[in-house]
This record gives C-alpha cells, structure tokens and sequence, in this order.
C-alpha cells in the first residue's frame, strides 16, 4: 500500500467527522424531537386549525380566548376552559401531555374535558398543538420548549411534580 493511499485511509474519517455533526443542529442526528421545531407547514396549520374549528372552538373559543372565568372553578367545582392562546397554562405542559389532554380528555383526571379518542387520531392531536403554538409569543414558545425539555416524559413528570398522571380512563 502507498503512503498516500495509507494517509487517506487514516485521515478519511476524520474528514468526514465534520460533514457528519453539521447536520447535528436539527437534521438526521439531531436528539431534538421534531415537535419541538415550530412548524410553518401551511397543510399541518390548516389542519389544525380546521380541527380546532370542529372540536374545540365551542369550549375553548373562536380566537383561543378559553371561558371569561377560567380562574374560577363552577358550582361542581369544575375549572371552565382555559385560553389556549398562550396566556394561560398551556404552555405549563409538555407535548406528550398536550396530545394526551386533547386526545383523552380531563375526565381522568376529575376535569370534564371530554375525550375525542374515537374523533382525533395522534396527527390530528399534533395538527392543533402546531397551529395553537403558531399563535403564541415568541417568549412562551421559548417558555414552552424550556417545560418540554425538562419534563420530557410522565415518569419526568410525576418526578418533578409528585404527582401521578393518569393516561386515560378506559
């Protein structure tokens, strides 16, 4: 073998290195999840926005604005809907959580969110995060992704809160 040909064959992986872990800011290698990029996709937004329109504007409102008393729970003691337009609490759950409230409900939970399992699949979920999270301000977005990088998954979760989420009721 050459010494030129021995040079390459050393050197080539290092020269490679390089091109390999530039694509690390968010590509192949990346160990950010997808969900945590925003999207500006123009099919995902219309679906979730169509999504929102059928399932959630009746509780949640037109323009996210939640019920006028969110703050106060009712005479059952129930919590009325919450804005969604990224001035409440919200932006307090991560992404699993979020597709989890809106796929499953608050009832197992005590809430009274009722579940869309049969109606909204786990795209559909995502679909009306992405556009919801399209409407909030820079900072509660960044807020946001700070909440879902630290409590990436339910044992996480329960570890920082001491509490147990209950997926779902069945």
């Amino acid at each position: 073998m050459t010494a030129p040909l021995r040079t390459s064959l050393r050197l080539g992986p290092l020269l490679v290195l390089p091109l390999l872990l530039a694509g690390c800011d968010g590509g192949f290698w990346s160990s950010e999840p997808e969900h945590r990029e925003r999207t500006d996709n123009p099919e995902i937004l219309a679906r979730g926005e169509n999504l929102y329109q059928q399932y959630c504007v009746a509780c949640h409102g037109e323009n996210r604005e939640g019920a006028e008393n969110w703050r106060q729970p009712d005479e059952q003691g129930n919590w009325p809907p919450p804005p969604l337009d990224g001035s409440a609490h919200t932006w307090h759950h991560p992404w699993w959580q979020l597709k989890d409230m809106i796929r499953y409900g608050g009832q197992a939970r005590g809430g009274t969110m009722p579940s869309f399992e049969e109606q909204i699949d786990e795209e559909d979920a995502e679909a009306i995060i992405y556009w919801l999270q399209s409407h909030w301000p820079d900072e509660v977005y960044e807020a946001w992704l700070e909440y879902d990088r630290n409590t990436p998954t339910p044992e996480d979760w329960e570890e920082a809160t001491g509490e147990e989420w209950v997926t779902h009721a069945h």
